[in-house]
């Protein structure tokens, strides 16, 4: 069976008519396919398709855009990670430390937590006894995510052919984050440093990309930390990642009350 037939078989199982579906020649190589589907059906047909992925090759992708309309880069970037036998996770920690501080004085002002964090090792720590005590922000189901933090719900899927699905961004040329710099020289994050970032996440938590568009991630976590300091130091690599989630989290508490739950989302300005 052709990678084609693989498409055609699996949409028609989702109930996908013929005349629906829309394909892509991705500059990456291989063909692309794409549906619309209801918000409320969304979950589901990804839920479906994800369940065959193993069978078809084919990861689906929940998404505002059709792949007809998708907007390809000219050169996909190279990993910064650029220590030998460094993660790339751990060289965002480092990269961001400062400002992790910083952002930790607002979080000492809004939990009463006393003088200024030494230090990430500290700040872990503070963090870690003040989750219980967040209680400001519930975390939310995937549904809830994608009706909540976009303005227009998401309408399509697509199905990528792919062998590791972490390495997603370098295969679509997305999310792009122009404005998150925090490599020396005031680069910012390529394709394949979210690609290794996700595969981290994927290797140790389970994670799995369940939305994808131009500067948003929804994951599907099959197993987040079970406690409360393993959510700190995970927390504090979410926010090295993505600072902006202080715009549709909360600060550093809440932060690691997603990270306790299935659904992770991250969103760049």
């Amino acid at each position: 069976m052709t990678p084609d037939d693989s498409m055609d078989t699996l949409a028609a199982e989702l109930g996908v008519r013929a005349d629906e579906i829309r394909r892509v020649r991705s500059p990456r190589g291989g063909v692309l396919l794409g549906f619309r589907c209801e918000p409320g059906e969304c979950l589901d047909l990804w839920r479906r398709a994800r369940a065959r992925y193993e069978i078809t090759g084919l990861w689906p992708v929940i998404t505002h855009t059709s792949p007809t309309q998708w907007e390809w880069a000219d050169v996909p970037g190279d990993s910064h990670d650029e220590k030998a036998g460094q993660s790339i996770i751990d060289r965002l920690v480092e990269l961001q430390a400062n400002s992790l501080l910083a952002e930790a004085q607002w979080f000492k002002r809004s939990y009463g937590s006393g003088r200024p964090a030494r230090d990430l090792e500290d700040l872990t720590r503070r963090l870690t006894d003040a989750i219980p005590a967040a209680g400001t922000w519930t975390p939310i189901s995937a549904e809830s995510a994608l009706a909540t933090f976009f303005a227009e719900p998401p309408r399509w899927i697509w199905l990528v052919p792919t062998e590791d699905p972490s390495r997603l961004p370098e295969v679509l040329d997305t999310p792009f984050t122009p404005n998150h710099v925090p490599f020396p020289g005031e680069e910012a994050l390529s394709y394949r440093d979210h690609a290794n970032v996700l595969r981290e996440w994927h290797d140790r938590y389970g994670a799995e990309i369940c939305y994808l568009d131009t500067s948003s991630v929804l994951l599907s976590v099959e197993r987040p930390p079970v406690t409360p300091t393993e959510a700190a130091q995970v927390a504090i690599e979410h926010w090295a990642y993505c600072p902006d989630l202080d715009q549709v989290i909360g600060g550093p508490p809440e932060v690691a009350a997603q990270v306790s739950t299935r659904t992770w989302f991250f969103w760049w300005d």
